[in-house]
């Protein structure tokens, strides 16, 4: 099941005044965890879009403009995760901080940057964890 994950997106959103929302619109790799909560989020979009425009099909193509790129985003982010669970015995190789700086920037949504504001401790850590040995109190 993990690598026969069925991939689903859809260019067109809706037809007439039939809607896709959630995993019958797109789908994003149970990896990221963020399933439910996008189908959660495509309604509260699909209802404010509607509530904001007096015509219905002007609100399904607000509604489509407004989340396809935020949509597209997270499902980008799942595809790279679940190509990160496809390499992971390759993973189970790296040292213990490589492994963990590796799973937690799996999606690309988390960056070195973005990690060290989250976690200075690890990062410094891991930082340290590359630099070169120093010997006898020179450096390289």
């Amino acid at each position: 099941m993990w690598r026969n994950f069925p991939w689903i997106w859809n260019e067109r959103w809706s037809f007439k005044n039939i809607v896709l929302i959630g995993d019958a619109l797109h789908s994003a790799h149970f990896s990221i965890g963020s399933g439910t909560r996008l189908a959660i989020e495509d309604a509260i979009a699909l209802a404010k879009a509607l509530d904001a425009e007096a015509d219905i099909l002007d609100g399904l193509v607000r509604y489509e403009t407004e989340r396809k790129p935020i949509v597209k985003k997270l499902v980008t982010a799942a595809r790279t995760s679940a190509g990160w669970y496809e390499n992971f015995p390759g993973h189970m190789k790296l040292d213990l901080l490589d492994f963990a700086h590796s799973y937690i920037t799996r999606s690309g949504r988390i960056d070195d940057a973005r990690l060290r504001a989250m976690s200075p401790s690890f990062m410094a850590r891991y930082e340290a964890s590359k630099r070169p040995l120093q010997h006898g109190g020179s450096t390289r």
